[in-house]
């Protein structure tokens, strides 16, 4: 029955474990051994919720992510030209003196004036206008860069924790294993069975052992790329794990849901239509947005350049001194005065036609890659949506064959092979379709997780709450 108790612990849930060794430990008056059990359960426990949130972990991610620094370098930019469209065209000041002489008589001139331009064409407002559409696109470029590190921090983080998770599933499989090793070689000994019982057995272990070391492969790589992500020493950056005596899938997905946190939430909240999944990818997506915004700004330059056509006038306003002198013996004669102008650019040589077409070309051209970009968005959500359903229709497919039925079902296996009842070869089916279950149920829990950050994503929606200004 040694069999039966170990595998109890290797499958049971934390508590139900906990609570059936201590008591099969009470039973058996070992009363030190239950405590130093109790000991070592609470603390796992409290190892799995200790270590950086996923919060942290993005907050990190976005102060060393260069995409995200240099859109906010372009969202300042942006901003800076906006500004500097809405200034006002600079006066010119002109000053000029003049002095001419002639038979000893001799005239001075000095003329000082300034002159402003007229923007009666609303040239400057059409300037203001598609400086400002170009910052909202560098905003919502901004937008999209952090929502694609939020997707990819997400997709690492729940990539390192099913990896960590799948090490604890090999390490419950291989404990088996090596238990049930054990309980075969003393049947051996005793003459129960045959020797090649055992020597199968071992075999069987070693496959179950090299499962294990791939695993433990995969989950530090798995850390490495989160390390990476986020440029935090490997060891700083822990994942939350379920504790080492629970293996099962139900375990994991709590385990999932209870590590992203708000993203959790987002996911959740998504709704199942495709038709209003569209309609707000349409009207939240950045790509969608930067679309628009670069054809309202191309449409800006259009009018723009059309009204650039126009010529501008210009006043001017200023002073006129003139002093006249008659002879060497004459006094000379000042005259002070004002001076007023008016002129104006013929376009006689530059009607400004090529600019013109060029921006009205450049225009349509913006407005079909928004019309392509709206058709790649909504191509991306039904994709993400279908390939969503699908993972969902798989998990739901095997939900009567994990759980606590699936448990009693590997318990008495187990049982059963400890008493001799059932034959090694029926014992290694058993645990290697447990195994293999559950390892799908891990995979479509996993899959199910990225797939709906996946879709959140083609939805345009953010995984985390804003904590802090994109800018």
């Amino acid at each position: 029955m040694r069999l039966a108790h170990a595998a109890d612990v290797a499958v049971l849930s934390g508590t139900s474990a906990l609570v059936l060794v201590v008591s099969l430990c009470f039973r058996r008056r070992h009363l030190h051994a239950a405590a130093f059990l109790l000991i070592a359960v609470v603390a796992s426990t409290l190892r799995a919720q200790d270590g950086r949130a996923l919060a942290d972990v993005r907050a990190a991610a976005i102060r060393l992510d260069p995409a995200i620094r240099a859109a906010r370098e372009a969202v300042s930019a942006a901003a800076a030209r906006e500004r500097q469209a809405a200034a006002l065209a600079n006066p010119t000041l002109n000053y000029g003196h003049e002095q001419t002489s002639r038979a000893g008589q001799s005239n001075a001139q000095d003329i000082a004036q300034m002159e402003w331009p007229l923007d009666i064409a609303g040239q400057r407002g059409a300037r203001v206008a598609a400086a400002r559409f170009r910052r909202e696109a560098a905003e919502a470029r901004l937008t999209a860069a952090t929502q694609a590190l939020d997707a990819a921090v997400l997709r690492a983080y729940v990539d390192a924790v099913s990896a960590a998770h799948r090490v604890q599933l090999a390490d419950a499989v291989f404990r088996t294993a090596s238990e049930a090793q054990r309980v075969t070689d003393e049947r051996v000994r005793d003459g129960d069975v045959a020797g090649y019982a055992g020597r199968r057995l071992r075999l069987e272990a070693g496959r179950y052992a090299a499962r294990r070391a791939e695993a433990a492969v995969q989950a530090r790589a798995a850390l490495e790329r989160l390390a990476l992500i986020t440029g935090l020493p490997t060891a700083q950056v822990p994942v939350p794990m379920v504790s080492a005596s629970d293996s099962t899938g139900t375990a994991f997905s709590a385990l999932l849901s209870s590590a992203l946190g708000s993203a959790t939430a987002v996911l959740r909240a998504l709704p199942d239509a495709g038709d209003s999944l569209v309609a707000r990818a349409l009207a939240n997506r950045a790509d969608v947005l930067i679309a628009q915004r670069e054809a309202q700004a191309a449409q800006a330059d259009a009018r723009l350049a059309s009204r650039e056509r126009i010529p501008l006038p210009a006043i001017s306003a200023g002073y006129k001194g003139e002093r006249v002198q008659s002879g060497a013996s004459m006094s000379g004669v000042s005259l002070y005065g004002f001076v007023a102008g008016f002129s104006l650019p013929l376009p006689l040589l530059d009607r400004r036609a090529g600019a013109v077409s060029a921006a009205d070309a450049t225009a349509r051209q913006m407005d079909a890659d928004a019309d392509v970009a709206r058709r790649r968005v909504s191509r991306d959500v039904l994709d993400a949506l279908s390939a969503l359903r699908s993972s969902e229709a798989e998990h739901a497919a095997l939900q009567p064959f994990v759980g606590a039925e699936s448990r009693l079902a590997l318990r008495a296996v187990q049982a059963a092979y400890a008493e001799g009842e059932i034959t090694l070869a029926e014992w290694l089916e058993a645990v290697r379709a447990w195994q293999e279950t559950e390892l799908a149920v891990l995979i479509l829990t996993t899959d199910i997780a990225l797939r709906r950050a996946e879709l959140a994503r083609a939805v345009g929606l953010s995984l985390f709450p804003t904590t802090e200004s994109n800018r």
